[in-house]
């Protein structure tokens, strides 16, 4: 019984130790890791709209329509002219994908960048290809955005493609209904 009670408080030292250590890595990595998200985001919004200048859009709320969440809204500034928006959204595909959705203010997209996406290797992880995602630039918000319809599904990756159809679709509507109107 000694013995059992020993090894109990050694295995509970460990574990204190264990939590203790990580919440340290965890409070000096956390604030890098954001500030690399950061960086990427501000990348990829220049990619969208190059040349833009961007604010997150006045009285945006985070905001849940069906299986999307967009989670941040800015608008794109040129010459103090709004010519479009970006909206960072997030969506059920194979598995789920967060996408920078751009919509330029005469109602087409200016394009989409996956900024996570956790679907199959090999397969939904192919929707990071030029040759998938490319075909959204220049395309019509009002679009129906249908696989096999106006949209070129990743090979062997339909439910993939027919997710992210789905959230380039919800998410343009959003930002055409209440930020570019």
């Amino acid at each position: 019984m000694k013995n059992m009670l020993k090894l109990a408080l050694a295995l509970a030292a460990y574990t204190v130790v264990a939590c203790v250590l990580l919440a340290l890595v965890n409070g000096k990595t956390a604030p890098i890791i954001a500030a690399v998200k950061e960086a990427a985001v501000q990348e990829s919004l220049a990619d969208l709209f190059p040349g833009a200048s961007f604010e997150t859009a006045p009285g945006f709320a985070p905001e849940t329509a069906g299986t999307t969440t967009i989670e941040t809204v800015y608008l794109a500034a040129k010459d103090g002219q709004v010519v479009g928006a970006v909206a960072q959204a997030t969506g059920s595909t194979y598995d789920k994908a967060t996408i920078l959705v751009g919509v330029n203010a005469d109602r087409t997209l200016s394009g989409i960048k996956f900024m996570a996406i956790s679907d199959t290797p090999g397969f939904g992880q192919n929707a990071r290809k030029p040759e998938f995602y490319g075909q959204f630039a220049g395309k019509s918000a009002d679009s129906p955005f249908r696989v096999k319809g106006d949209v070129e599904a990743v090979s062997g990756a339909t439910i993939t493609s027919t997710g992210v159809a789905n959230i380039l679709k919800i998410t343009a509507k959003v930002v055409l209904d209440k930020y570019l109107k």
